[in-house]
């Protein structure tokens, strides 16, 4: 029985983390197909430079569902300790409750690692995103600087007559 339990749940698991990793579908915008030739459909590469409003709504929804996982992480382990504390009480022989809470610390250990890669690399974009926009406000400086030195250099200078070679002084 208990190689059965623990084969319904690690095909369960499975089912559950390729669900979870497999990415949300594309929809198309009014007008247009989202199948491109051949019928593989590809997601629109995100602009270079989008709006900096646009840009702090991922990164909100980001900051929102790390919250929600490290909540729900946390309801998870009081729940196994919850449990331990029931079988530790009830001083419990029975080899399903132990697999069962060694199935549950199995399960938390790996989905602790998962939301700490996660985790890592959600800051990891941000702390890249905060460069790529740091070089793009850089490089605007630099082009309205030198915009604003082109202008200035136009208008102060006087104008340059054309050269011309002198008259030579021949008696």
């Amino acid at each position: 029985m208990t190689v059965k339990l623990l084969a319904v749940i690690a095909i369960l698991l499975t089912a559950i983390g390729v669900w979870a990793q497999s990415p949300a579908p594309v929809t198309a915008p009014a007008g247009q197909s989202a199948a491109f030739p051949g019928g593989i459909n590809r997601r629109a590469m995100p602009r270079p430079l989008p709006s900096r409003r646009a840009g702090m709504q991922p990164q909100l929804l980001e900051h929102q569902r790390l919250q929600e996982m490290a909540t729900t992480l946390s309801s998870m382990h009081t729940l196994l300790k919850e449990m331990q504390d029931k079988a530790a009480s009830r001083n419990a022989k029975d080899p399903v409750v132990k697999d069962n809470l060694q199935m549950w610390e199995l399960m938390l250990a790996h989905l602790d690692q998962q939301f700490e890669q996660l985790r890592i690399a959600t800051l990891a974009r941000e702390d890249l995103e905060a460069r790529r926009a740091a070089l793009y406000n850089q490089a605007d400086e630099k082009a309205a600087k030198e915009a604003q030195a082109a202008t200035d250099g136009k208008t102060s200078q006087p104008p340059v007559a054309p050269s011309t070679v002198p008259p030579s002084t021949k008696p």
